[in-house]
Order: C-alpha cells, then sequence, then structure tokens
C-alpha cells in the first residue's frame, strides 16, 4: 500500500522538524575551497569556489562561504554567522536542503534559506520560496509558493 499527497501552488507556510543537534555541535569544522580570503580588519573569511566545510555529520556546499567573526575579550575568534552563496546543499544524516542563498546566525540559532529552497526527508519532500529554521527548537517554515510530497511506501 502507498499514500502519496501532493500538494502544489500553495502559498501558505508548512512547518516540519529539522535534527538540530548537529548545528550545536562545537567539534573541528574542516573547510575546503578553491580561494581563502581573510579580512581581519572587517572580520570575514571567504571562500570561495567548491567550497565544502563537514562538521560532524553535517556537510554545507556552496560556491562561496562568507564567515564572519570576531575577537573575544578572551582573544578567541568566535563565529558571529555564516553566509553561503549559490548552490547551497546542506547533507544531515536525514536531510537535504538547497537553496540559492542561507544565513546561519549563530546568535540567536537561526538559518534563513531563500531562493529555489527544496528540502528532502525520507520519502516527504518540499520546495517553496524561503525557509526559516530555528535551531534552538528545530522547527522550520517554509514559505511562498509551497509544494509538499508526502508518502509511505509500504
Amino acid at each position: 500500500m502507498m499514500f502519496v499527497l501532493i500538494l502544489t501552488d500553495v502559498y501558505a507556510e508548512t512547518n516540519f522538524k529539522i535534527d538540530n543537534k548537529l548545528f550545536n555541535d562545537k567539534s573541528t569544522v574542516e573547510a575546503n575551497s578553491d580561494k581563502l580570503k581573510i579580512e581581519s580588519k572587517n572580520g570575514t573569511a571567504t571562500f570561495s569556489g567548491n567550497v565544502e566545510i563537514k562538521l560532524n555529520g553535517l556537510t554545507l556546499s556552496a560556491q562561496e562561504i562568507i564567515i564572519s567573526y570576531y575577537t573575544s575579550e578572551e582573544s578567541k575568534q568566535e563565529i558571529k554567522e555564516v553566509l553561503a552563496l549559490k548552490d547551497v546543499i546542506f547533507v544531515t544524516s536525514k536531510d537535504i536542503l538547497k537553496a540559492d542563498k542561507a544565513l546561519y546566525k549563530l546568535n540567536d540559532g537561526t538559518i534563513a534559506l531563500t531562493g529555489n529552497v527544496s528540502i528532502t526527508q525520507g520519502e516527504a519532500s518540499f520546495s517553496g520560496k524561503s525557509l526559516f529554521i530555528n535551531l534552538n527548537t528545530g522547527e522550520g517554515t517554509i514559505s511562498g509558493q509551497v509544494t509538499a510530497i508526502l508518502g509511505s511506501g509500504n
């Protein structure tokens, strides 16, 4: 028996859950790219060309990723936000998220994805114009011209 629900051209919002544990992990980050430009004065590091960042089960890839940081009172460099541009893909063990642009703000634990947003969670998939994820709660809202495909393959 197979159950498939297809909703298209819905101008509304759809809510779903994201595994937020991976984003809270503070372990080692591995970054690979064709080019890296560091501007200490502005507090930015720009990775460009086939960028891939890995963090304990989470992979973020894009054509350009700009990391904004500041130096704390203890002289530690801490990341404020991560901006990913062009061909943005987040891959976790359970989810695949794609968009044209993603902005991850570490101070408030949010990610905003815009432009050609798509999410795949097992047999379910969603697409729309924008996606807002609150990592503190693990809840996400996709907005715009939403399409949802929900199914069960039994």
